[in-house]
């Protein structure tokens, strides 16, 4: 299978809330991942159609102030929702995108640590 996605993925968690931009709205509470520049994967409390507008909030772990945002759900999988992020600050963009850096930063010294077996 072909690799579509333009940019990279992290595997970080940021804590979301969302809500879905129909009649009868389905909204909740869940920990985003594999966030991108253009998007993210979470699982929500129902399943949410393909082609669905969601406006989202964004928790980033040591940043007082939320992150808001617009997308439409690109997949869904069961209780899994793909996101294209369509409407964001571009410095909202730049908060998120630091805090997940810095989360892959760490995860990936940790394991290059752990395959030369030096202590963190």
């Amino acid at each position: 299978m072909t690799e579509r996605r333009r940019y990279m993925r992290f595997n970080a968690s940021v804590g979301v809330e969302y809500r879905t931009l129909t009649h009868n709205p389905i909204f909740g509470k869940a920990l985003a991942k594999d966030l991108s520049r253009e998007g993210l994967r979470f699982d929500s409390n129902q399943p949410i159609a393909v082609g669905t507008s969601i406006e989202i909030c964004m928790n980033v772990p040591g940043d007082n102030l939320p992150v808001f945002a617009t997308g439409k759900v690109a997949w869904a999988d069961g209780l899994g929702a793909g996101v294209k992020l369509t409407k964001i600050n571009p410095s909202d963009r730049v908060r998120v995108l630091e805090y997940v850096y810095k989360e892959w930063l760490k995860t990936t010294r940790r394991k290059i640590d752990a395959q030369s077996g030096e202590n963190p």
